[in-house]
C-alpha cells in the first residue's frame, strides 16, 4: 500500500498511468461502440470511419500485419513458384506440380514458413501494442509533470 501512494504522489507517474488508463477505455470503445457502429450489414467499414483510431493510434495495432514487414525474424526456406506454365519445356525449367497439373516454373522465389509468417505478425502486434501503451504513459508522464509546475 506504502508503494502505491508513493508512485502515486509523483505527478509523472500518476499522470503516465491515467494515459495508459485512457488507451485502454479508448481501446474498449473502439471495439465494442465504435466499429460496431459503423460497419454495415455485410460487415465492411464505411470510408473515413478509421480516422478517429488512426488519430487516437488504436488503429495501429490493429493494422500491425499491414504495417510489419512480411517474414520478420523469418528465414526464407520455403520454394514457391511465381511464374509457371503448364506443359510447356523451357532450359532453366524447374519441373513444378500446381493444382493437381504438371508445368514447368520458370521463376522460383523463397517464403518464410507460414507459422515463421504467423508468429511475426504477433510480434507486430506486440510491439505496436506495447509501443502505443508507452506512447499513452509518455503523453501522460508530460502532462502530469506540467500541470504540477503549474500549481
Amino acid at each position: 500500500m506504502k508503494i502505491l501512494k508513493k508512485i502515486w504522489s509523483k505527478p509523472s507517474l500518476r499522470g503516465g498511468i491515467i494515459g495508459v488508463i485512457i488507451c485502454l477505455i479508448l481501446f474498449l470503445f473502439n471495439l465494442l461502440v465504435y466499429f460496431p457502429l459503423v460497419t454495415n450489414d455485410e460487415g465492411v467499414i464505411s470510408q473515413g470511419a478509421l480516422i478517429f483510431p488512426l488519430v487516437t493510434g488504436q488503429a495501429f495495432p490493429l493494422l500491425s500485419i499491414f504495417i510489419v514487414p512480411y517474414g520478420l525474424f523469418c528465414e526464407f526456406t520455403e520454394p514457391t513458384c511465381v511464374l509457371w506454365s503448364a506443359g510447356y519445356s523451357y532450359p532453366d525449367c524447374i519441373p513444378w506440380e500446381m493444382e493437381g497439373t504438371q508445368g514447368c516454373c520458370q521463376e522460383q522465389v523463397m517464403q518464410p514458413t507460414a507459422a515463421c509468417d504467423a508468429l511475426s505478425d504477433k510480434i507486430g502486434f506486440i510491439g505496436l501494442t506495447v509501443i502505443l501503451f508507452l506512447g499513452y504513459f509518455l503523453v501522460g508522464a508530460l502532462i502530469g509533470k506540467y500541470v504540477w509546475k503549474r500549481k
